[in-house]
């Protein structure tokens, strides 16, 4: 049996607990219920890997004209599935840019409704709680943070049990979140962006865990489209996810929707919950669509839970995703309680690089 990730919220910090695992060929996944600490601390402490926000560059020289600068890299066209997503054509080195080559930004870690901050290099964590906040091709890269705290989150203040949720839209767009810049234990039980918003070709790197849409509120729609989550870091008894959705509540705005459309989600850390990590860990969870998403890496690449006396909804849908079938496998539905799986669950295929469409085998239903 495997023991899953649950997030808690405590004292103003969000804290991913770390679960231990045991093996087994066919694990049946379940989610561990912590008791909420301030703090989570780790065993031991591993060495970051590398990280680089720069596309790669040539040499190449001209017969004429001496050295030759190579061509800037260009953001993938519109609509472009996960499988066609690389570190060169999303975030800041989709438009010649890198973390280094821009300006420091100087403003406040919360900043104010109405902010767009573009074009920047920020070097600490960032609460937009205020909402109608932009952040565009910049590059979100604290050099210090909270053991466990987020880098970027849309939470404001908590109690013992909860925390305030933005009450207007947030978007970060064409732009790094990184946390290279941090240890392997501060950054293990984080996520680069937690709470609710619209996130769109971002090259996510160096954290502990992704995209976390936690907290998400009542009333906002999400949107994670076109990202790329890759170099993921573990430390101790950490377990990390690509991108997860822990509450996604219908009760107040049954029209709201979350969408992970044409993203390249990769966990691969050793401590792997899976690429994408679905449980009603905070509070029931429906119309979310998974749709043209490449998903890689350890545990399973795509699980769906009901648990913690919450159920998914009937409006879950899974559409032509790509799945690199590593570790446990492709997908899993644990039902606890709901009588139906997957609303839609319609092509969605083994990922193979020299197959049409990257179409491999099918992925079983789950």
């Amino acid at each position: 049996m495997r023991l899953r990730l649950a997030v808690l919220l405590t004292g103003g910090v969000i804290v991913l607990a770390a679960c231990s695992p045991t093996k087994a060929a066919q694990p049946t996944p379940v989610a561990e219920s912590s008791s909420a600490t301030s703090t989570s601390t780790p065993s031991s402490s591993s060495a970051a890997p590398s990280s680089s926000s720069a596309a790669p560059s040539s040499t190449t020289k001209s017969a004429t004209n001496g050295p030759v600068k190579p061509p800037a890299n260009t953001p993938a066209p519109a609509g472009s599935p996960g499988w066609k997503l690389t570190q060169g054509n999303t975030g800041l080195a989709a438009h010649g840019l890198n973390c280094d080559s821009l300006p420091l930004y100087t403003g406040p870690g919360a900043p104010a409704a109405g902010t767009v901050i573009s074009g920047k290099r920020v070097e600490q964590a960032l609460t937009l709680f205020a909402g109608n906040i932009t952040i565009e091709k910049s590059c979100i890269r604290p050099k210090n943070l909270g053991e466990t705290a987020p880098l970027i989150t849309t939470n404001g203040p908590c109690g013992s049990n909860s925390c305030q949720v933005t009450g207007a839209p947030v978007t970060i767009r064409d732009s790094n979140i990184d946390g290279s810049a941090l240890s392997a234990k501060t950054i293990a039980g984080s996520c680069a962006f937690l709470g609710v918003g619209t996130l769109q070709r971002n090259y996510i790197s160096g954290m502990g865990s992704g995209i976390c849409f936690y907290n998400t509120g009542s009333s906002l729609s999400g949107l994670a489209e076109g990202n790329y989550v890759r170099g993921l870091r573990s430390d101790g008894e950490s377990h990390n996810d690509g991108a997860t959705v822990r509450d996604f509540p219908l009760d107040k705005n049954a029209g709201r929707t979350l969408t992970f459309r044409n993203n390249r989600i990769d966990c691969s850390t050793g401590n792997d919950t899976g690429a994408l990590f679905i449980q009603t860990y905070g509070d029931d969870i429906d119309n979310v669509t998974v749709e043209g998403n490449l998903l890689e890496g350890g545990g399973y690449q795509l699980g769906l839970e009901s648990g913690f006396d919450n159920l998914y909804g009937r409006n879950m849908k899974s559409i032509n995703n790509r799945f690199s079938g590593t570790g446990w496998g492709a997908a899993y539905v644990s039902q606890k309680g709901a009588s139906y799986k997957w609303a839609v669950w319609q092509d969605n295929f083994l990922h193979d690089a020299n197959a049409p469409d990257g179409k491999g085998k099918p992925a079983g239903t789950p």
